[in-house]
């Protein structure tokens, strides 16, 4: 049976305008869920819900299902308010800054009982942590996004949604459920995508239940019977602490997965690890190669990052199957170099929202479906990484270009923390990173950084002959942006750097050489009282927070955040978005990292 696309998110998110240019790109049919009904009752979906609302969400599962049970794939946008989301189809939930007013602006209220401020408080109470649950990849969109780069955007997570089906990152991919009621969720997604089955822990089931795809069959509480009782587990996997639970005599020989999971890295456990291992191998000849070894520190550090690893290299050398996940959240990029560098599994949770607790979920490894081995890595490192869209317009223009060998993760990194971190990466196989804001400056004083110009901060760092070289490619990104601004008929003038963080250097460079001047750089810790001019012609908010307030008149305000682009300043008579400046940057990012080129004008209508 084929599968279709839901569409979810709040109203006023695109969902039918977005839906309508998928499917005819896709060339399959797109429905609305809410005209559907309102043909077949003869009434709005509106005065439908406002009669029974309970029966319209009747009608809203019956007709859904109905579609799904079709062999047709379609582009189906579904209501904001809606309640059962179907588990057989590939499930988008998109999200738009500023749907609140154009909600406010365009539809009708739907609770009269609230103020508009406790009413879009409802709305986000009640839908989006179902959102979250039920979708398989987000697809945020700044404000000012245009519908064609929303729609470009949209197409391509729907095509790594559609390739990444019997993929091998999905093949090699086990599910673990959340709790016993996310138990269904995760099979129908093994299902969908091809993967390999799910994960039964003992401390969340006693038993395995009673399900049609592969299981794993986890020991992780103090349970005698629970291996005996786990017949149709394809793989055993027992907490090395455990093993005294586990009767290998009296068990069928699978494959068996020896794992420790402790929260520290002394050297110790992993010793345990190996030498249990090669116990069981001399004692129990039949377990002897069935044996997978899985070493998970809890890792707190740079540091400790870095002495878990080499423990794993010496032992990889040995060539004993041996996968390594260094457990916290902001390891997860781990995950992505390890896909491509040796580990025989991987772990996916549903939804997409990571927790600290859990695997990423689908969406964190949808970028790199395509990508093959062997692989180059890149990334982005500082505080703010997790915010960047720079893993997807990367990969995107790794697509473009035809560069399948290509892939960039998201590393969280403070400024502590940098030698560490410019120390390793290039063991992990990194051939060049981009840096956040915030370490534009911080990363120029690297004892792993070297410089062959007097840049006091950078962006770019490209790894030559063993070393990091610092570059900046904002410069051209701000010419770019200015590019628009000024083909929007606003010329040249006095300007304010709202923000003196790293990243003013190169703009100022970029407004000196296009004339835009006088340049005044403001501290965004000073505010505007530092400033006495009353009017500019522009302003760029480089400082990562809210700067409309007490701010002067300008023509344009350029808002250089990756998301929670503030509404425009009344004092501004356009807004711009930072995205122009983002995309040309990243191009010129690619060409000094040595990547194929890819059409531009094609990749910065993304």
């Amino acid at each position: 049976m084929s599968t279709s696309f839901l569409l979810i998110g709040h109203r006023c998110t695109g969902k039918t305008t977005l839906g309508r240019q998928l499917a005819t790109t896709l060339r399959i049919p797109f429905v609305d869920l809410d005209d559907v009904i309102s043909e077949r009752e003869g009434k709005s979906a509106s005065e439908l819900v406002e009669e029974n609302e309970a029966r319209f969400r009747s009608l809203e599962h019956e007709h859904l299902r109905e579609l799904l049970s079709e062999d047709t794939t379609r582009v189906i946008a579904c209501g904001a308010g809606i309640v059962d989301i179907p588990l057989n189809a590939f499930v988008i939930w998109i999200s738009r800054e500023g749907w609140e007013e154009c909600a406010r602006d365009t539809r009708a209220r739907l609770r009269s009982d609230l103020s508009w401020e406790a009413e879009v408080s409802w709305m986000q109470a009640t839908r989006e942590e179902r959102y979250r649950r039920s979708a398989h990849a987000r697809l945020h969109l700044e404000r000012d996004c245009s519908v064609n780069q929303a729609a470009s955007r949209l197409f391509l997570l729907a095509d790594w949604l559609r390739t990444s089906v019997q993929s091998p990152i999905m093949q090699m991919s086990w599910m673990r459920p959340r709790s016993r009621d996310d138990l269904a969720r995760c099979v129908a997604q093994v299902e969908l995508f091809g993967m390999a089955g799910i994960e039964i822990r003992s401390d969340m089931f006693d038993e395995l239940p009673d399900i049609d795809v592969p299981m794993i069959a986890a020991l992780r509480t103090s349970n005698d019977d629970f291996f005996s009782l786990a017949t149709r587990a394809v793989i055993f996997d027992c907490d090395a602490t455990l093993l005294e639970h586990m009767d290998l005599d009296k068990l069928q020989p699978r494959t068996l997965i020896l794992s420790v999971h402790p929260d520290d890295v002394f050297r110790e456990y992993f010793d345990y690890l190996l030498g249990l291992s090669a116990y069981i191998a001399q004692a129990m000849p039949s377990w002897r190669d069935l044996l997978l070894l899985k070493y998970a520190p809890r890792v707190k550090s740079w540091v400790e990052l870095r002495y878990a690893y080499q423990l794993y290299k010496v032992h990889e050398k040995s060539g004993a199957r041996l996968s390594f996940f260094p457990q916290g959240k902001r390891w997860n990029w781990m995950r992505i170099q390890r896909l491509f560098g040796g580990n025989q599994l991987n772990y996916i949770s549903s939804g997409c929202e990571e927790y600290s607790t859990l695997p990423p979920t689908v969406d964190f490894f949808l970028p790199y479906i395509q990508t093959t081995v062997p692989v180059d890595l890149y990334g982005v490192i500082g505080a703010e990484a997790h915010r960047s869209i720079g893993d997807f317009f990367h990969q995107y223009c790794a697509r473009l270009s035809k560069d399948a060998g290509f892939a960039y993760v998201k590393i969280p990194l403070n400024s502590t923390e940098i030698d560490n971190c410019l120390h390793l990466l290039p063991q992990l196989g990194f051939r060049g990173l981009s840096v956040t804001t915030p370490l534009k400056r911080a990363i120029a004083e690297s004892n792993f950084v070297g410089c062959n110009s007097d840049l006091r901060a950078g962006n770019t760092l490209v790894l030559l002959k063993g070393s990091f070289m610092l570059e900046d490619t904002d410069e051209t990104g701000m010419l770019a942006a200015l590019d628009e601004i000024e083909a929007a008929g606003v010329t040249p003038g006095e300007t304010v750097l709202y923000g003196s963080g790293g990243v003013a250097d190169a703009l100022k460079r970029a407004l000196v050489k296009r004339n835009w001047s006088p340049v005044h750089i403001l501290s965004a810790r000073d505010g505007w009282r530092t400033f006495p001019a009353k009017r500019v012609q522009l302003i760029v908010n480089a400082s990562g927070a809210d700067a409309g307030e007490n701010a002067p008149v300008c023509e344009a305000w350029l808002d250089l955040r990756y998301s929670d682009i503030e509404i425009q300043p009344p004092s501004a008579r356009t807004l711009f978005n930072g995205m122009t400046l983002y995309k040309h940057q990243a191009l010129a990012q690619r060409n000094n990292w040595g990547r194929p080129s890819c059409d531009s004008k094609t990749a910065t209508a993304f």
